[in-house]
């Protein structure tokens, strides 16, 4: 039979060319993955360290506890964190321009990670230690399942996009509704329903993105968008953490 120059019959894309073109993108999806978990742990270290501080050194932590030393530095300390995650947050995830610019990208995202470590520090502050450490473990088991189920089913769960913007949707009315609740008639378990309802949102969101992140889906994400997972991913991991030391918390 003739040859062609690219390797298949008559100079087609199939044979070794093929095979050659689907391993690369395999070579380059893989790589891609371990730089996203690579970055993921990095983030989650940082803000495990920061949020260790108060425990750490006590009398921080005392200052911290607003029950304990009544003042408005701690709030200064929230806010202004919480400032500087939602300019980075927006920046990084709106902005391709400054998620794949070396080194504003890693600049933003370490600026990002410190900001998300101070508002987990301030939240954790006001718990007990027992409580952190329930949190963190079920929180743990609780991701690791889920990114071992993603990576294995062979089921679709990016198809449930639009299921998962719904529920986001229905969580942000209820939560408003169980503030005002709260604030307002004294109804506490509002809260607990919301950070259960919150913390079941964000592992679906989390499995949704894992699919993303490895491939081969209806979505998936582009290789060049590292920074771009290693948030989302970050981003689940942290609110499912907020929601369940809400739950199990004293």
């Amino acid at each position: 039979a003739e040859t062609g120059g690219y390797g298949g019959p008559n100079g087609s894309n199939e044979g070794p060319f093929k095979y050659n073109l689907q391993f690369s993108e395999l070579s380059i999806r893989q790589a891609f993955i371990r730089k996203v978990f690579t970055l993921v742990g990095i983030m989650l270290g940082t803000v495990a360290f920061i949020s260790a501080l108060p425990y750490i050194f006590p009398s921080f932590g005392d200052y911290l506890n607003p029950t304990k030393t009544p003042g408005s530095g701690k709030l200064g300390i929230f806010y202004g964190s919480y400032a500087a995650f939602m300019v980075t947050y927006i920046a990084l995830i709106c902005c391709e321009s400054v998620r794949r610019s070396s080194p504003m990208n890693i600049i933003v995202t370490g600026i990002f990670t410190a900001a998300t470590g101070f508002m987990t520090m301030c939240i954790t502050s006001q718990y007990n230690t027992e409580s952190v450490l329930l949190a963190l473990i079920i929180t743990t088991a609780a991701c690791g399942a889920i990114i071992i189920f993603a990576m294995q089913t062979k089921y679709d769960i990016t198809s449930c996009m639009g299921i998962a913007f719904g529920l986001s949707i229905f969580l942000l009315l209820f939560g408003l509704v169980a503030m005002i609740a709260g604030f307002i008639f004294h109804v506490r378990w509002m809260m607990t329903v919301y950070a259960g309802l919150g913390a079941l949102v964000f592992m679906l969101f989390l499995a949704i993105d894992i699919q993303m992140l490895m491939g081969g889906r209806q979505l998936e994400m582009s290789p060049e968008d590292h920074i771009f997972a290693a948030i989302q991913i970050f981003i689940d991991i942290v609110q499912i953490f907020w929601f369940i030391l809400s739950i199990f918390g004293s």
